[in-house]
């Protein structure tokens, strides 16, 4: 269950709209409900809010917030490399 701190962390890194994001990462890795039918937004919605347990939209949670991660340190490195080039 993610956690009213953990949400907070994760609300600031990924924003509001983070439930398509989510969905991809769930359609990546052919993750589907009980009937074979795709996750909803609300249902991603209230994992994230704590109303209801699903380890494996946690999971997909927790991925993009990794992914997210990874993309701003990536840019962080090119825009320190770029003023680096600038001192030359």
């Amino acid at each position: 269950m993610i956690h009213k701190e953990q949400r907070k962390k994760l609300k600031k890194a990924l924003g509001y709209h983070y439930t398509g994001k989510v969905l991809k990462i769930l359609k990546e890795k052919n993750v589907t409900n009980r009937s074979g039918k795709p996750y909803g937004t609300s249902m991603i919605r209230n994992v994230f809010n704590g109303l209801n347990e699903n380890l494996k939209i946690e999971n997909a949670i927790l991925e993009l917030y990794t992914r997210k991660l990874k993309t701003n340190e990536k840019r962080e490195t090119l825009k320190s490399e770029l003023f680096n080039m600038d001192e030359i």
